[in-house]
């Protein structure tokens, strides 16, 4: 009687978790109910006699589930579809594709049916007061605000920008600028860009410089704590100088890289590249550089400090200096 009793049991056991993901652990033992999740260190399950729970990794023997899931792999790469586990290997099973990867690689697998994370706006804005007496008189104003809409595929940016810097009575930065820029990526790695500046700058003697362009972006990279993106196309560009200078219009070319290191939950270094040649009878080119670190100011989360250096070099400018260096510390409140 023995077998069959135990041949039934296992045949009602079999039934009843073919309708629940299953996850076997070190010992034999059998957990059903429904994977809600994987991190780098557990897999989540919710279940009917113990509520949600967590499971080291390392001792899990095998998974099986029919639900559809979303992986997201080192060094950024994404896969989706039902999975089963067998303790090295993770099998993905999406329509008629099958492919089995190391379960190492895997950062994160999250349920496909929850809900994509949607469209958030955030606001930034940044001051910075520097003033020095003594052999030398120096006298620095700036302030930004940056408006930021960001989704899972696009991000659409606003910036205002405003310098006055001023040393021995002399006017070292007196410029105002803003622009708009938005980037959608269709795939992990290809998108496109649309951005549009304007600018007033009367150290420089201009009194507007327009700058449009569009083109591909390709991210480079896309991992937890470090993104690279690199952008090409065409662009337009219109200055108009204070000075005798002929005023410049003109179709450029637009490129630019984008680059963050998350160093930790803090602290970050950003930088952005930006250089647009003149083409079509335009000699003008133009080179813009901004690199800072970013460090938490106080335990609110809010306050934050920027320390960077900017450069900006122009090889047909309408005054004698062709390259401009600013180094600013900047105090930045952020809210959602």
């Amino acid at each position: 009687m023995r077998n069959p009793f135990l041949h039934l049991c296992i045949f009602i056991l079999s039934v009843s978790f073919s309708f629940a993901d299953v996850i076997v652990v070190e010992g034999g033992s059998m957990i059903s109910g429904k994977v809600i999740g994987f991190d780098t260190d557990n897999i989540i399950i919710k279940t009917d006699f113990a509520g949600t729970i967590k499971i080291d990794r390392g001792k899990i023997l095998s998974v099986q589930s029919k639900e559809v899931f979303s992986l997201k792999l080192k060094g950024g790469k994404k896969a989706s579809g039902s999975i089963s586990f067998n303790g090295k290997k993770i099998r993905i099973a999406e329509d008629k594709n099958v492919s089995s990867i190391d379960f190492s690689e895997v950062v994160s697998i999250t349920p496909k049916s929850e809900k994509i994370p949607g469209r958030k706006w955030s606001f930034n804005a940044g001051f910075d007061l520097l003033g020095k007496q003594g052999n030398t008189e120096e006298l620095s104003l700036g302030a930004n605000l940056v408006v930021l809409r960001k989704g899972p595929k696009d991000e659409l940016k606003f910036n205002l920008e405003y310098e006055d810097r001023e040393k021995n009575t002399e006017k070292t930065a007196d410029r105002i600028g803003g622009g708009v820029a938005y980037e959608y990526f269709f795939k992990d790695s290809l998108g496109w860009y649309l951005r549009s500046e304007l600018e007033s700058d009367d150290v420089t003697a201009v009194n507007l410089r327009s700058t449009t362009g569009a083109g591909a972006s390709y991210r480079l990279l896309n991992r937890d704590k470090q993104t690279l993106v690199a952008r090409s196309g065409l662009g337009y560009r219109f200055t108009d100088y204070d000075t005798g200078k002929k005023e410049e219009s003109s179709m450029t070319l637009d490129l630019g890289v984008t680059h963050k290191y998350q160093f930790n939950d803090s602290i970050s270094f950003d930088t952005d590249l930006s250089y647009v040649p003149g083409i079509g009878g335009s000699g003008n080119n133009r080179f813009v550089h901004d690199s800072a670190m970013v460090m938490p100011v106080g335990t609110s989360g809010k306050w934050s400090l920027k320390m960077g250096v900017k450069n900006e070099y122009e090889t047909e400018p309408a005054v004698l200096e062709k390259l401009d260096t600013t180094y600013y510390s900047r105090m930045s409140f952020s809210w959602d």
